[in-house]
């Protein structure tokens, strides 16, 4: 699903970085083709953990991790944020 048709369907105001941190193991440079493996590798009631793994040749280049979370913006303040219960939905979909 595209993010646009997703913030519609979901009604919700986003899915924003929270926290985010990478490791780098190998240095790549412009032009090398790299493997980008990512998953969902922790579902929270209004967040998620996603690990990227990026892979050069056989050998693990970067690993990092981002965390990101289900936000609606309240009907009564539209200029606040607050995270929301992710849908069965989504989290079925990754299943």
């Amino acid at each position: 699903m595209k993010k646009a048709a997703m913030l519609k369907h979901f009604q919700i105001a986003g899915i924003p970085l929270v926290q985010a941190s990478c490791n780098f193991f190998l240095p790549s440079s412009f032009g090398d083709v790299v493997l980008v493996d990512s998953s969902v590798t922790n579902w929270g009631t209004s967040s998620f953990t996603v690990q990227h793994r990026l892979f050069r040749e056989e050998a693990l280049a970067v690993e990092g991790i981002e965390k990101r979370v289900w936000t609606v913006r309240p009907t009564a303040e539209p200029s606040r944020a607050r995270g929301q219960a992710i849908p069965k939905e989504v989290i079925e979909r990754f299943s």
